[in-house]
């Protein structure tokens, strides 16, 4: 049952920090809940591991289904217990962790977490001094506006708390955004203090597709990949697609497609027409989370400039999975062009869906 005595309060703009910080440990070490401040909203904070504490959730949040995120005071502290976290990950964390960004991530043993670092100092250091990851949804009842100030605090959640620490008006008052990390895109959940927009222009991934001269393999799996993502998003609004680019290893200058390239895309209702080949920059690569390579040869030359470049985390893969190179059509008569194009276009699908992929995909 709830706690009949009113909760111990602390106010952070008078009160010792570490006697607040003493006291919301102890009472989260016995299972009791803790409303703490975010920059976002006010939470409740609770420990995971403490079955009296899911128990004190479950009254104060009743019908909630889905499970709560859980603050942290870096990735390390759970480190332990995620899947790979993709590379499209890293810019979102490096902008905006911490702060009022939820990161959805995949767990070893399946299944998914929301993970955030409190932008709040307190919050942050209680974190660090209990030692483990909380429970931390936002302190008000099923269907409530989220408090931005302990004033605002429901009365009818405090039976259901042990300690309320005042830390000011929260310095941005809503929610954070949610956002799911893709192998090379983001699926954005929710959005909240940090809008699509600002996704967009900070941590849009980008991939790059590689061939020797970019005027015919490379530019045409770009048009036919860059549209394969964009019938992805038509399908699912909540995606955002990777920027796509292609580049090539042995350009001597900005040459025009080939035109039996641009016949074959024309064929395939894209256009080739503007475009000039461009060569491979190592500097690019420590921004770009995938690149796709048309021949084994093109995949161990990018590995290489993707060492030397400090970009571990770049992963060079070949355009067919199946590891076979995409023969060089160049020089040849039209008919070659036409058979490349067809099948860049059928894995460029294939790709749209592994990159991009459904939200219950295993």
């Amino acid at each position: 049952m709830p706690a009949m005595t009113a909760p111990a309060r602390f106010d952070l703009s008078r009160d010792d920090p570490r006697v607040a910080s003493a006291a919301a440990a102890a009472a989260l070490e016995r299972g009791e809940l803790v409303v703490v401040p975010t920059e976002t909203v006010y939470g409740v904070a609770a420990r995971e591991d403490r079955p009296a504490a899911l128990a004190r959730l479950a009254r104060l949040k009743p019908g909630r289904h889905a499970p709560f995120s859980l603050a942290v005071a870096s990735l390390e502290m759970v480190a332990g217990r995620l899947a790979p976290v993709p590379a499209t990950a890293g810019p979102l964390m490096r902008r905006w962790w911490p702060g009022p960004l939820t990161l959805v991530l995949a767990l070893r043993d399946g299944g998914s977490v929301g993970l955030r670092v409190p932008g709040h100092a307190w919050t942050r250091a209680l974190l660090a001094e209990v030692g483990v990851p909380l429970l931390l949804p936002s302190a008000n009842l099923p269907g409530a506006p989220p408090p931005v100030d302990a004033a605002a605090i429901d009365p009818a959640v405090l039976p259901h708390v042990a300690v309320v620490v005042d830390g000011g008006r929260a310095a941005l008052g809503e929610a954070s955004t949610l956002v799911a990390p893709l192998p090379a895109g983001l699926r954005v959940l929710r959005e909240g203090v940090v809008s699509r927009t600002d996704l967009e222009r900070h941590a849009r991934p980008r991939v790059l597709v590689v061939c020797s001269g970019n005027t015919c393999r490379s530019p045409m799996g770009e048009q036919l990949l860059r549209r394969a993502l964009e019938a992805r998003v038509l399908e699912d609004p909540a995606l955002l697609a990777p920027r796509i680019a292609s580049r090539g290893l042995h350009v001597g200058h900005a040459s025009p497609a080939a035109d039996e390239a641009v016949i074959a895309l024309d064929e395939l209702g894209l256009d080739l027409g503007g475009h000039e080949a461009r060569a491979l920059d190592p500097a690019e690569l420590p921004g770009t989370c995938l690149v796709l390579c048309m021949t084994a040869g093109h995949r161990a030359a990018v590995a290489t400039a993707a060492a030397l470049a400090g970009s571990p985390d770049t992963v060079v893969a070949a355009f067919d999975p199946s590891g076979e190179d995409i023969a060089d059509p160049f020089g040849g008569p039209l008919g070659e062009y036409r058979v490349v194009a067809r099948r860049l276009a059928q894995l460029a699908r294939d790709w749209a869906i592994r990159l991009l992929p459904p939200e219950n995909a295993p």
